[in-house]
């Protein structure tokens, strides 16, 4: 990589982790504050970020995740695979809150002033394609497709938000609760054994 591709690599990744850091904080990212907190100037944030909702956006998204591979590890069982997916994005979404949250909001804020929604990195989609890899061939590709996208509803912020904001539950019972989703899910498309 020339030298000029690693010094903008690496200004955008500290406007990121700026950006993250203002977000972990509950503070509204602003390309001041952005500026403020990487020690740049604003011009040179806008020449990466013109505006702060994207910034906030790709902050979001750039999380780094552990890889799925490494989550599955030593799991051989299908459900214990789809079941270690589920909880570490739930968990990935309660260790983020604030980031999470700012997404959501930024999100939705452009959907109704444009009506585009930002792509989302759909990590949660690839991982569960992964876990449920063993049984692929044994099932039809409709099923297993609709088998790991109703999956992904079962974790993430949006899971999150309805298990702290709407349900109010503690913890264990939210892991409980998305437990029993996983397994009434597995149960109807899995094929008997």
């Amino acid at each position: 990589m020339a030298p000029r591709t690693n010094q903008k690599n690496r200004t955008r990744e500290a406007l990121l982790a700026s950006a993250r850091e203002l977000m972990s904080e509950g503070k509204e990212v602003t390309l001041a504050k952005v500026a403020e907190r990487a020690r740049t100037s604003r011009a040179t944030v806008y020449r990466y970020f013109s505006d702060p909702g994207v910034l906030a956006l790709d902050a979001t998204l750039d999380i780094e995740v552990t890889p799925t591979a490494e989550l599955l590890e030593g799991l051989d069982d299908v459900r214990l695979r789809v079941k270690a997916i589920a909880c570490y994005y739930l968990d990935i979404s309660r260790d983020h809150e604030a980031h999470f949250r700012q997404f959501l909001a930024e999100a939705l804020k452009a959907s109704l002033e444009d009506g585009n929604v930002k792509m989302r990195g759909a990590r949660r989609l690839g991982a569960f394609e992964e876990a449920l890899e063993p049984v692929r061939v044994s099932m039809d590709a409709q099923e297993f497709g609709d088998l790991t996208m109703r999956l992904s509803m079962t974790t993430g912020m949006e899971q999150f938000i309805i298990l702290e904001d709407i349900l109010r539950v503690d913890q264990a019972t939210g892991y409980r609760l998305q437990e029993g989703l996983v397994d009434a899910l597995l149960d109807r498309y899995l094929p008997k054994t």
